[in-house]
């Protein structure tokens, strides 16, 4: 959180946290200010569990895929609701994929009816960060979760599997939005959202997009270490909401202090033998800055690769917490190929 924030937020001007009674107030107008701040608290602190619930998935939530564990979490800083978000596309529980396969059908779209087939044995994994670990930046990732499931909702009626138009369209709703703001000062001028999203198949095949997330990591069981990854395989495009996409139709309404970013694609991994995991973070994990280093990351792995992806999940969160006091908000999944 910006000082300037922190400060405006901690001075005797903020209406929640201390509020200014008027001069001349009488004692019972004075009375019925306290108990409306300390309604307003309360409902405050209900829109916070109610945020958290909605940010963290739960376990039925989590893609079944034949020969694939796949578990996640996330640690917000302030202990209810941060700026992290994991949420997940389980195909088979959220779409009817037998009648788009046969209504695709009748319509001579094999390209649909095939891709259809393939979300029999898929799920889809987004893991977002919002700059910010604050309530406020918990309603912001609260939005991108209704903006992203909606969208996937018209990608699957149109094509039949989610594109990176998907994400096309966050970017510029979120490129000009007063949500991706703060309401407290206008000078978060710099806001911004970064992103993964990936599609694990039963085959251990991971197609994913990156909007300045920190790369996926594969760890090798047959190797006992996290595998190097070639550059053209971890292309990833500046974060959600900062520049406008250089071919979309009203990128010249957009101020061009960064200039345009190029069209997401696709970048496809695999996770080649039984008991190779694929972890996707959030940078509260890891950074250049943490004392919880990458090679720490992995020896920690290595101890662990033969648990479930709930266990290693749960044991590198802990290492994490155990070397380093928490700083951000922390998100993990992992993704293991039994």
């Amino acid at each position: 959180m910006l000082k300037e924030e922190e400060e405006y937020r901690k001075s005797d001007n903020d209406p929640v946290v201390s509020p200014v009674l008027p001069d001349g107030c009488s004692s019972a107008e004075k009375h019925s200010l306290k108990i409306s701040d300390k309604a307003l608290n309360q409902e405050l602190h209900m829109g916070a569990e109610y945020t958290a619930l909605h940010l963290i998935p739960s376990p039925g939530a989590i893609p079944r895929i034949p020969g694939v564990d796949i578990f996640g979490m996330t640690l917000p800083l302030n202990g209810v609701a941060g700026g992290d978000l994991i949420t997940y596309v389980n195909f088979q529980d959220r779409f009817d994929l037998d009648a788009r396969i046969q209504n695709a059908s009748s319509q001579g779209r094999e390209d649909i009816v095939q891709g259809l087939q393939k979300l029999r044995y898929t799920g889809g994994v987004l893991v977002a960060d919002v700059a910010g670990h604050e309530f406020i930046d918990a309603m912001r990732a609260l939005m991108l979760h209704q903006a992203f499931h909606t969208a996937a909702q018209y990608e699957m009626d149109l094509n039949g599997e989610i594109t990176v138009r998907l994400f096309e369209q966050v970017n510029t709703r979120f490129l000009k939005s007063k949500t991706l703001r703060s309401p407290v000062t206008e000078r978060d001028s710099a806001a911004f959202i970064t992103l993964i999203y990936g599609e694990i198949s039963h085959t251990g095949h991971f197609r994913f997009v990156s909007a300045g997330h920190p790369p996926p990591l594969v760890f090798s069981r047959e190797y006992d270490r996290f595998v190097e990854i070639t550059p053209d395989r971890l292309i990833s495009y500046p974060p959600i909401g900062l520049q406008p996409g250089e071919d979309h139709a009203d990128a010249r309404h957009y101020e061009l202090a960064l200039g345009y970013k190029k069209r997401y694609t696709v970048n496809d991994l695999n996770l080649m033998g039984r008991g190779d995991i694929l972890f996707l973070y959030t940078d509260g994990l890891v950074d250049a800055f943490s004392r919880f280093t990458l090679e720490h990351f992995e020896r920690t792995v290595a101890d662990y690769k033969d648990c479930s992806a709930r266990e290693i999940c749960k044991v590198v969160l802990d290492e994490r917490d155990t070397v380093q006091e928490q700083a951000d908000d922390i998100s993990l999944v992992v993704i293991k190929r039994r």
